[in-house]
């Protein structure tokens, strides 16, 4: 079998949805016979058990806090996966466009670029002095230097063949999945009337308007909004200039916590801009609700468009915060399309689980060394 050496520019300490996607396919290479080595920061916790005795993993010193570091972290990620790559005879797999940008700028080519989502109409850099053109410059470059690209959701798709002229048969579509095991036990328990959830991380991604306007449109529900990030002290004084007491945010909360209350839900939500990020983006968190067989009510992005053609979930336009209140509403009311809806969604992400991403990964290499 060939060796496989996969660039990673984030924490695999952390085990959040790129971190999962990066550890589930590394593990199913080492599962299916190949010799995997993993680049990746100096992590920030323990690494994790799925791949600690089945994986090689090379770390590189950097403290990850400041846009800056980012880019010294790819810089010393990509050169050190380059030089494994080329000592070992070793295909090279690169995790996220930006990563790919500065690899393909130190000189790799040929990889497989697995891009996650993009960043150029982001909320990142938004703030950093032509952050968004410089960042368009090196998705772009990655794109352009791969001999196999890896999207996330047919949108992605469609944009790279596009707006950016990836040729279609250079690009597979793998979707994020969702670990079904961890949810399994939370899929039984009994409906609260009125409680909404969200949970993630709080980006600028996220409309937290349309929160507020929901909130705003009826006393009779709670809203948890589960999750920290840059956006939290500024949603927080949001919620307290309007003088809203039924939205709770807690911050991150323990696995267990988090998942008993998207579970007591009556609709879990969604709210998104209208951004390319969000709109080509695969976001996780509509897998979990679904798993846990809840009525979804959210805005349409890479993950919402399958839903919607399964009728498995109300997705409204970005654009239109009216519509999706309207749709909470209309959930919130019919306890009949709560339940065929959250059992619409719970049967259409069987076939999305980490497990089965993990084996259509291990097949694009089976068919990729044959090409």
């Amino acid at each position: 079998m060939s060796k496989i050496v996969i660039a990673h520019g984030g924490n695999i300490g952390f085990l959040g949805g790129g971190t999962n996607r990066v550890l589930t396919f590394a593990g199913a290479l080492a599962e299916a016979g190949y010799e995997v080595t993993l680049v990746v920061p100096k992590p920030h916790g323990e690494v994790p058990a799925a791949i600690r005795n089945r994986v090689e993993i090379y770390t590189v010193p950097v403290k990850p806090k400041r846009v800056w570091d980012q880019v010294v972290r790819a810089i010393l990620v990509s050169r050190r996966a380059k030089k494994l790559a080329e000592k070992d005879k070793a295909l090279l797999q690169l995790e996220h466009s930006t990563l790919g940008g500065i690899a393909a700028s130190l000189g790799c080519s040929e990889y497989v670029l697995d891009v996650h989502d993009l960043e150029f109409d982001g909320s990142l850099y938004k703030k950093v002095p032509f952050g968004p053109r410089i960042i368009r410059y090196l998705e772009r470059k990655a794109v352009s230097n791969a001999s196999k690209i890896i999207a996330v959701s047919e949108p992605m798709k469609e944009f790279l063949v596009q707006e950016w002229h990836v040729p279609g048969e250079k690009i597979a579509v793998i979707p994020n999945g969702y670990f079904a095991e961890r949810l399994k036990k939370f899929t039984i328990t009994e409906e609260e009337k009125g409680l909404i959830s969200f949970i993630g991380v709080l980006t600028h991604n996220v409309d937290y308007d349309k929160v507020i306007r929901l909130a705003k449109s009826r006393e009779d529900v709670r809203i948890y909004v589960i999750g920290d990030g840059p956006m939290h002290t500024l949603f927080l004084k949001k919620l307290e200039e309007e003088g809203l007491k039924n939205v709770i945010v807690p911050g991150f909360l323990p696995d267990d916590e988090a998942y008993r209350i998207l579970a007591r839900s009556q609709v879990c939500i969604f709210p998104l801009r209208d951004t390319v990020h969000t709109r080509v983006a695969m976001h996780m968190k509509t897998l979990d609700y679904a798993a846990l067989g809840k009525a979804i009510a959210t805005d349409r992005d890479g993950t919402a468009v399958i839903f919607e053609e399964h009728n498995a979930a109300l997705v409204s336009d970005p654009a239109k915060p009216d519509e999706f209140v309207a749709n909470v509403h209309r959930l919130l009311e019919d306890a009949k399309l709560r339940r065929e809806m959250g059992e619409d969604a719970k049967k259409l992400v069987e076939d999305f689980t980490w497990a089965k991403q993990g084996e259509k990964l291990v097949r694009l290499y089976e068919n990729y060394e044959g090409e």
